[in-house]
């Protein structure tokens, strides 16, 4: 090992040119300044040599490569690069997977770092950046990440391993999942480990970068390494399809497709399953919603907004068919409680809960759309919707609480189903709407209370709950209306702490996001249908999966980039469009042996084991509704599609 120790210190003197951030060349450790920060870990093996070379990049950032060398024929072999952050710990996180140790909620995904003494750790597959694991101490927040892999053999994993005086940062070659494999939601697998052999003087490397940030009042130390980790990232953009085939597609998928009647119902399916007779039928159960996976509310506003650039009649006469339905009074009590399952008005269920989530997007977009019917000509209809949306506003801000908060969702009573997660934030760009329709002070003060409550709850956690509603766990979900949130009360006070605050949101919307394409075997179907993981997000905590869920909030990052200056939230803004726009149907589009029908996007991407479907089948059979509406809505929200087209 002295081998290595006297290789660091050449290379300290050659690049470490930079004296605030300075590695020792004694004994592996890290300083900033005059501050120890921590020590990458040496491998006590009689098997392997190694050899350290590392790189500064910049004041916080250095790059460390190992190399391994196998003194002796290996028959299997662990190996490692470990970075010990020495201070208390006050937060630990690997991006997507554990905050804090995922304690909050009332799911079963993962909680803590071990069990029964053993630390968890995790293929790099579930990290937005590879292998990534980050954690805060006393003085210095500290990240390390390593390069994606070009092929199987290289696959890794990583830990994150928090003590009382101390973190290890690790990154483990073969990849492994131990002591378990998370494998669907609230269910779990035995765990794997791959083998490595090794050959006497062969030699196998492994790469981190480790990015130290110093803390203070006014920092936020994570946008350091994230800022970084984005830099570094290989931005291979998924492969665009034209902005005017998107809507085209999205609309048809509405009309043709999505379409139902039942009943006095007349709306839209939440989406099509496959029929086990070689086609699809729309889901059989809790089959129309007004927001979340069904999304009737959007694509109401984005048929009108379809006849207004086309003319179509059919697009015009749908869209009115269903708002009738869903502003009937058969949704809508006298107390303003508005029912967002159809199901529950065709089943005579009045004791159903009405979630925040739902009753949010209905009023958010019912003020889009009494604008629309105004530019349709159609003043009859406006006061009804209005009258619904603002309903759905004062029955949500009667029950608001002292402190701001609102709430998860009410019984047709009034009564409040339960109120922790951030999930009620939804409720507050709707706030927000209707102080712009009514210029009423009471929704603007309500928005800003519940905007304070929320992000402040966000600040103190570092993370948002509770917005996924198939979930009860950290997720991403549930901060997008806190972004939303505060651009629109930006533009109302113009302070501009409301642009600082919606890039925290951002910084932590990014720990969602992935930064790379991952490499799958050529026989999976990730492969065959040049499937790009770049852009996409993972759902929650308890929700290993990717989606394109992040398409809701392209507009914010466009219009965040112009008004921070900050050109990153552009970049990153089409990396979701691209990756949402995949996989696509054109109508002649086959997966899994069925044509699927046209402007069908199944929802899931199973990235890492997850989902009960074998590896080498990734990509899903649920074509639900949500992702083209999300589509349609960013397209209604941006007046120039060349922003979105690929360059």
């Amino acid at each position: 090992m002295k081998k290595a120790l006297i290789l660091l210190s050449l290379l300290v003197t050659l690049v470490g040119c930079n004296n605030d951030f300075r590695l020792s060349s004694d004994d592996n450790k890290i300083y900033y300044g005059e501050t120890p920060v921590g020590t990458f870990l040496p491998i006590a093996s009689d098997a392997v040599a190694y050899d350290d070379q590392m790189e500064f990049l910049d004041d916080n950032t250095l790059k460390i490569t190992r190399t391994f060398t196998a003194l002796q024929d290996i028959d299997s072999i662990r190996l490692t690069l470990n970075f010990r952050h020495e201070s208390e710990c006050q937060s630990a996180m690997i991006p997507s997977v554990s905050y804090d140790g995922n304690h909050w909620g009332k799911g079963k995904e993962p909680k803590g770092f071990q069990t029964d003494g053993v630390w968890h750790t995790y293929s790099y597959r579930r990290t937005p950046i590879p292998g990534a694991t980050y954690s805060e101490g006393k003085d210095f927040a500290v990240a390390m990440w390593s390069t994606n892999p070009a092929n199987e053999a290289d696959a890794f994993s990583c830990s994150l391993m928090p003590e009382d005086t101390e973190v290890t940062h690790s990154l483990i070659l073969p990849e492994e999942e131990r002591p378990f494999i998370y494998s669907g939601r609230d269910s779990y697998k035995d765990g794997f480990a791959r083998k490595l052999s090794m050959r006497k003087g062969e030699t196998r490397k492994m790469e981190a970068y480790l990015s130290v940030s110093p803390k203070s009042d006014n920092s936020y130390p994570i946008a350091v390494f994230l800022d970084k980790a984005w830099e570094l990232a290989d931005k291979e953009y998924a492969k665009g399809i034209p902005a005017d085939k998107v809507w085209e597609y999205g609309i048809r998928y509405v009309k043709e497709s999505l379409w139902a009647e039942e009943k006095e119902y007349k709306g839209f399916s939440i989406g099509l399953v496959p029929d086990g007779k070689g086609g699809w039928r729309q889901r059989p159960f809790a089959k129309y919603e007004i927001g979340w996976c069904g999304q009737n509310a959007s694509f109401i506003n984005s048929l009108l907004t379809d006849y207004l650039r086309t003319g179509n009649q059919e697009s015009h006469d749908k869209a009115l068919t269903a708002l009738n339905t869903w502003t009937s009074d058969l949704v809508q009590k006298e107390n303003g409680h508005y029912t967002v399952q159809y199901d529950n008005v065709l089943r005579g269920n009045d004791k159903a809960v009405s979630d925040a989530c739902n009753l949010g997007t209905a009023a958010y977009n019912f003020f889009e759309t009494v604008g629309l019917l105004e530019q349709c000509k159609d003043t009859d209809r406006m006061a009804k919707v209005k009258e619904v949306a603002l309903g759905i506003c004062d029955f949500v801000k009667r029950d608001q609480q002292p402190s701001g908060v609102y709430g998860r969702g009410w019984y047709a009573d009034g009564e409040c189903y339960f109120r922790e997660g951030t999930v009620g934030a939804f409720m507050i760009p709707a706030m927000l709407r209707a102080f712009k329709a009514t210029a009423d002070s009471s929704y603007f003060h309500s928005a800003s209370k519940a905007f304070d409550y929320y992000y402040g709850e966000f600040e103190k956690l570092g993370y948002t709950t509770a917005g996924a509603l198939d979930t009860w766990c950290i997720d991403k979900e549930s901060s997008m209306p806190l972004l939303r949130s505060a651009l629109v009360l930006f533009d109302t006070t113009q302070e501009q702490a409301y642009i600082e605050k919606a890039e925290k949101i951002s910084y932590y919307l990014s720990t969602w996001l992935w930064h790379y394409k991952a490499s799958y075997d050529a026989d999976e179907d990730a492969t065959r249908y040049d499937y790009n993981t770049f852009g996409a997000t993972s759902v929650s905590t308890q929700h290993h999966h990717l989606d394109v869920y992040a398409l809701m909030w392209v507009s914010e990052w466009l219009r965040l980039a112009e008004l921070s200056g900050n050109d990153v939230w552009r970049e990153k803004a089409k990396a979701i469009w691209t990756n949402g726009c995949q996989i696509l149907s054109d109508g002649t589009l086959e997966i899994n042996g069925l044509i699927r029908p046209v402007g069908s996007q199944n929802e899931a991407f199973f990235e890492c084991a997850w989902g009960g479907y074998p590896e080498k089948k990734r990509i899903n059979d649920w074509l639900v509704a949500w992702p083209g509406a999300f589509r349609l809505e960013t397209m209604r929200n941006i007046s120039d599609w060349g922003a979105l087209d690929n360059e």
